[in-house]
């Protein structure tokens, strides 16, 4: 049994996959949760990198969101991990940012959480609360969402705009796992990275699927940590 190693996306912490670990539980699946400084891109892989350190055996490793450009970075050039899952994920070409990446797409619609991203003077960036459904949650329980609302912090406000460290993806068999309601990041958008990975699901969510539809995120999760490959 593979341990599934979960790492949030932007703005967000470990506490994001409380809804998803109980199925993981049941189903006896070891699990383990990466809280990101964000305190830089460099650090937020190197979280990741002494978290796998500190597991047995294969790992599947899993990255939302912004945790898609750190899974890349902290799986490079690793044995120990058997499978990658971007769950609406960046899933970036090395040495390229999200927003080279997404240059690719023609006519990409501008996604909703550019309007609730709020910088502040000492470098970092936050959510500003008024927005945040619409970007994240809008599938979501709307109690669910005021919960996650509440946990939002601030980040550095570069690592976002970070060049990506590493291409596991290309070596390691991996997950897409594309959100057709997200306006985070827009679908059109998840349907390129896509087609870097080697099998892709679609989920009729939002951006928040550890909330909107944590059951079918946890059996994801468990039929890959099952998978004997």
């Amino acid at each position: 049994m593979k341990t599934v190693v979960l790492v949030h996306g932007a703005w967000h912490g470990p506490w994001c996959w409380a809804k998803v670990t109980p199925p993981l539980e049941a189903a006896g699946v070891p699990h383990a949760e990466v809280e990101l400084p964000f305190t830089g891109h460099d650090d937020d892989i190197a979280a990741t990198r002494s978290a796998l350190d500190s597991i047995d055996g294969m790992k599947v490793l899993v990255g939302h969101s912004y945790g898609g450009l750190v899974i890349s970075g902290a799986g490079e050039g690793r044995s120990d991990v058997a499978h990658l899952v971007y769950l609406c994920a960046f899933l970036v070409q090395p040495g390229e940012t999200i927003l080279e990446e997404l240059a690719r797409v023609p006519d990409l619609p501008a996604a909703k959480v550019l309007d609730a991203i709020v910088g502040h003077d000492d470098g970092t960036s936050s959510i500003d609360p008024d927005h945040a459904v619409a970007a994240f949650y809008a599938l979501s329980p709307p109690e669910a969402a005021r919960d996650a609302i509440g946990w939002l912090r601030p980040m550095n406000g570069e690592s976002v705009l970070s060049r990506c460290r590493g291409a596991p993806w290309r070596q390691i068999p991996s997950t897409y796992v594309l959100c057709e309601q997200d306006q985070a990041i827009p679908v059109e958008g998840q349907r390129h990275m896509a087609t870097n990975t080697t099998n892709r699901i679609v989920l009729d969510t939002d951006h928040s699927p550890f909330l909107s539809r944590p059951e079918d995120t946890a059996h994801i999760l468990i039929s890959l940590a099952r998978d004997s490959s």
